[in-house]
């Protein structure tokens, strides 16, 4: 899927607008589907404190 993300963001210029909304859709459906979103989720729906101690900090 990374992959793919990067040709469409390469792309999504050339597009036009729907090219670029599109990116947009589906960037942020990867991140919702990766485990540190759903961890903040779960914490916001527990009503405690996420731990993101688990998860890589990148510069």
């Amino acid at each position: 899927m990374a992959i793919r993300m990067i040709k469409r963001g390469l792309n999504a210029e050339l597009d036009g607008q729907r090219g670029l909304m599109d990116f947009a859709g589906d960037a942020t459906l990867m991140y919702y589907l990766m485990e540190e979103a759903q961890e903040g989720k779960r914490a916001f729906l527990e009503k405690r404190e996420p731990n993101f101690q688990q998860f890589p900090k990148f510069p």
